[in-house]
């Protein structure tokens, strides 16, 4: 969560709003009379919760890569997570040197022959892959051609050898236009489908979240208006109208709003 700053100065989160999650987390999660149960169910709920809250205040086309970011950093945290291999998946081959051996078609693109050539080396699943590309350059241009490559068998028995995080790596030399699908299809691996999905908006969860020192802002894109949402809130929490009071901010309006 932290790290989102980094992105936009919008996303900043502080360590007491993190505190009111974990807090709501210990509450919710499923009680157990054995330790490490309960421990596991405080950590999923927390998990859930976490993903949850920080999708609440971030756009749309960051989701997908905060669920990325969360899951390889449990990996890392299980030590489950090879750092070779992301750092090749982030920043490719950043060697300079040429490539000497000419590539098997024109369907490939020349900086995705020169990232082929670092992810032979990446370890032994990868031994041996530029020479079985070449070798089978007619199945595996089939395979390229395919709508959908993640979905189907990887020439050469790939798909057993490969994790669905090398399978990460192979789409982005060759099918870069796949990889958001595949980083889908990692996560649902290694977590579940939920954590692919955009979480629908509660207000009453949102409502709960908050206290009379905790504002909820709504940052809205033109022509959205939440304000039948929030009326309709009002209702459902048991505030009555008589306490809720409206106020369209403009010119002239700073001394209501003070």
């Amino acid at each position: 969560m932290s790290g989102l700053s980094q992105i936009s100065e919008m996303y900043e989160y502080s360590l007491n709003s993190f505190m009111s999650v974990f807090m709501n987390a210990l509450s919710t999660s499923r009680k157990d009379n054995i330790l490490q149960n309960r421990l596991r169910n405080i950590k999923d709920k927390l998990t859930m919760l976490v993903y949850d809250f920080t999708c609440m205040g971030i756009f749309e086309k960051h989701k997908l890569m905060f669920s990325f970011q969360m899951v390889t950093m449990i990996m890392d945290g299980a030590e489950e997570l090879n750092r070779p291999e992301l750092d090749f998946f982030l920043k490719g081959n950043t060697s300079l040197d040429a490539v000497e051996r000419k590539k098997p078609g024109p369907w490939i693109s020349d900086n995705g022959w020169k990232d082929i050539q670092k992810l032979d080396t990446l370890g032994p699943e990868w031994t041996g892959f530029i020479d079985n590309l070449l070798k089978n350059k007619d199945t595996f241009k089939e395979w390229y051609d395919l709508e959908a490559p993640e979905q189907t068998e990887i020439p050469c028995g790939y798909t057993e050898k490969l994790s669905k995080f090398q399978i990460l790596l192979l789409m982005r030399v060759l099918r870069p236009d796949r990889v958001i699908n595949a980083i889908k299809n990692f996560i649902i691996d290694k977590m579940n489908d939920y954590y692919v999905k955009s979480p629908p908006i509660n207000y009453e969860k949102i409502y709960a979240s908050s206290n009379n020192k905790t504002p909820i802002v709504f940052i809205l894109s033109p022509g959205a208006d939440p304000f039948s949402d929030v009326q309709k809130l009002v209702e459902t929490v048991g505030l009555g109208m008589n306490k809720f009071r409206f106020l369209a901010l403009g010119q002239g309006m700073e001394e209501q709003a003070g």
